[in-house]
């Protein structure tokens, strides 16, 4: 499927669209440009439809591919209403139709878009390509977006539809899907672009950058990975909404918790804390319906092959019905099996420092479940190994207005700025 000038053609169009693609973005450039407010304006449209129903037959079967529910969709369309994405504007940007001068009246400095962004988009969380070419757009970008292997076509769905609300902005869209297994496309496409934006692991970002000419500025949201860090005795109120949030995002997200670090050293008291933990995670995966079966069948043979080779090794998996905790008492950082399969680990306060700092490139969320006296030590600590984003117990993937993307303002990231002297 490939998304061109408005419209959706067959995948047999795309060499034909790759020839045109040079001389369609200069005359895109040379033709104008679009404003923040047209995007805006568009995208509440868009908004205000999906919350009425208009929508409801492509979402629904999004809905059953059991990777996104119904409260993730309603928080992600909030957040491109028309009130929140000027809010977005106005903390990233501020007032482009102001000038800054630095107190020198002689000196104009104006943010301006970057050109032509090219987009390598992950799909690890549903939707995140249209919102990626949205910030493009935010900013007066022209967008070309490579969709992510296995797309189900939401993205180029909501991206048709914000071009039919408002059709200036077909220019400035074009998304395709070809496979990764061919550099020779993806690399004349970079070499198109004023930036290369990729979503991934440290494999693609890697890739892109050997790819990418000299000239060409990577823009990388590489792969995180979140965490929560709690107390041993801490209430179970603020445990039964750490698990409420790891059901709700299946751990699919780089905010997502993967694992629990627990402020102790005494493995005896990370078993206790995980079999209460479990039974939690296990109440709490009862109020949303079965993952798919392939899904299931999965995360089970995975769990089996960690267990076979974890014989001997003093990890232990604690399993429930759709859930699991393994309780481990090495304090490495890693990725969990995600859909309600969490590890457990101690890490004491006083080694915060030491065993995350080396992970610092990695560190997106941590979920903080502590005690108020200790609140601001554990704070500074974690901030100080390196964490971006500090939350309660259930609000790690809670999305904001105005909110960055790993410790950064994307919109100031896609454009630059321009200084004009009228004296010289």
């Amino acid at each position: 499927m490939i998304l061109f000038d408005g419209k959706i053609l067959p995948d047999k169009e795309w060499k034909s669209v790759q020839k045109a693609l040079p001389d369609y973005c200069i005359r895109t450039i040379a033709g104008g440009e679009i404003t923040v407010t047209e995007v805006i304006e568009a995208c509440a449209v868009l908004s205000d439809r999906i919350r009425e129903g208009v929508y409801d037959g492509i979402l629904c079967a999004v809905l059953k591919q059991g990777r996104v529910n119904r409260r993730q969709i309603e928080e992600t369309v909030r957040l491109f209403c028309r009130k929140n994405l000027r809010r977005k504007y106005q903390t990233e940007i501020g007032d482009l139709e102001e000038c800054q001068s630095g107190g020198n009246p002689s000196v104009e400095r104006h943010y301006v878009p970057l050109g032509i962004l090219f987009h390598i988009a992950a799909g690890n969380a549903e939707g995140l390509p249209f919102y990626s070419v949205l910030e493009g757009l935010m900013v007066g970008n022209i967008n070309i977006l490579k969709l992510p292997s296995g797309d189900d076509g939401l993205s180029v769905f909501l991206l048709k539809e914000l071009v039919k609300i408002h059709p200036p902005l077909a220019r400035y869209i074009i998304a395709f899907q070809i496979s990764s297994a061919a550099p020779g496309q993806i690399q004349s496409l970079g070499r198109m672009a004023d930036a290369i934006v990729v979503w991934g692991k440290d494999e693609a970002v890697r890739a892109v950058r050997k790819m990418a000419d000299p000239c060409t500025q990577i823009i990388s949201w590489g792969h995180k990975v979140s965490f929560a860090y709690a107390a041993p005795d801490i209430s179970p109120e603020e445990l039964r909404k750490l698990a409420g949030h790891i059901c709700i995002t299946n751990q699919l997200l780089c905010s997502s918790c993967q694992g629990i670090f627990v402020d102790t050293e005494d493995m005896d008291v990370v078993r206790k804390f995980g079999i209460r933990f479990l039974g939690l995670l296990e109440e709490e995966r009862k109020k949303y319906p079965p993952l798919p079966l392939e899904i299931r069948g999965k995360t089970g043979l995975e769990l089996y092959n960690e267990e076979l080779e974890t014989l001997g090794t003093g990890r232990k998996i604690l399993r429930g019905k759709g859930v699991s905790v393994t309780l481990a008492d090495d304090r490495i950082l890693e990725p969990s099996h995600m859909f309600c399969n969490v590890w457990v680990k101690p890490l004491p306060e006083r080694e915060i420092l030491k065993v995350l700092k080396p992970y610092r490139g990695y560190l997106q969320t941590a979920g903080l479940l502590c005690h108020e006296k200790d609140y601001a030590s554990l704070k500074r600590q974690l901030i100080r190994a390196g964490v971006v984003r500090i939350t309660g117990s259930g609000g790690m993937s809670s999305m904001t207005a105005g909110g960055t993307h790993d410790g950064e303002y994307p919109l100031r990231r896609y454009c630059k700025v321009v200084e004009i002297q009228r004296d010289c």
